[in-house]
């Protein structure tokens, strides 16, 4: 029972506080909100259970709000530690998250060789981005947890490397132009279907059985 006599709502009394995110899932309302145990709040895990912890709000950047179903939801995970306010003082009942603050062991390994200029983004299950801006070695490469990955390199390469099918529907028109050489290597049959005419142009055309 929460005395009467405590504030009703945030007002003056301000009271700030340092947790760790214990729940990230059945948010009931699904607006990315996260319980948090609050450091000299929730301390007694015995006497304050996971589900008797209120479901805390998120403060997010203008550029990251979620509005009708359009925009990004929050990707806050279990075992951060998050910065933020109870929105009704003492009777901290209303927490709202305003940010996160990494703490040691939080670093991931891929940003450790260019640190910090190798931005990284992993998810849970492995699957990653790298916005790396070290000089002389500018890339960006997006990984699949199972190994498949594309990366466009300092050079202005693209390599892209799939570990299993790769399809490709086009229900318009192609035109693919390169200006050098072009080497294909295929280790099994090779089917040409064709609705129309196949023209082949060519200065020397060599086929060889």
């Amino acid at each position: 029972m929460i005395p009467s006599d405590f504030i009703e709502y945030y007002g003056d009394q301000t009271r700030w506080f340092l947790g760790e995110v214990v729940k990230v899932k059945d948010d009931p309302l699904k607006l990315g909100r996260v319980k948090v145990r609050v450091v000299g709040v929730h301390d007694d895990k015995k006497l304050i259970k996971e589900d008797h912890l209120p479901w805390a709000q998120i403060v997010v950047p203008v550029t990251q709000g979620v509005h009708e179903g359009k925009g990004q939801y929050l990707g806050i995970l279990v075992g951060t530690q998050v910065f933020g306010i109870f929105l009704d003082g003492q009777n901290s009942q209303l927490p709202m998250v305003i940010g996160t603050v990494p703490k040691e062991g939080d670093a991931n390994p891929k940003a450790d060789a260019n640190y910090p200029t190798n931005k990284v983004y992993e998810t849970e299950s492995g699957h990653y981005k790298e916005y790396d801006d070290t000089a002389g070695a500018e890339r960006i490469k997006e990984a699949h947890t199972s190994g498949t990955y594309y990366e466009m390199q300092a050079d202005g390469s693209i390599v892209t490397f799939i570990t299993k099918d790769s399809y490709s529907i086009v229900l318009g028109d192609e035109s693919v132009t390169i200006a050098g050489k072009v080497t294909i290597n295929v280790g099994g049959d090779v089917d040409l279907t064709a609705g129309g005419t196949v023209s082949i142009n060519a200065k020397n055309l060599k086929l060889n059985s």
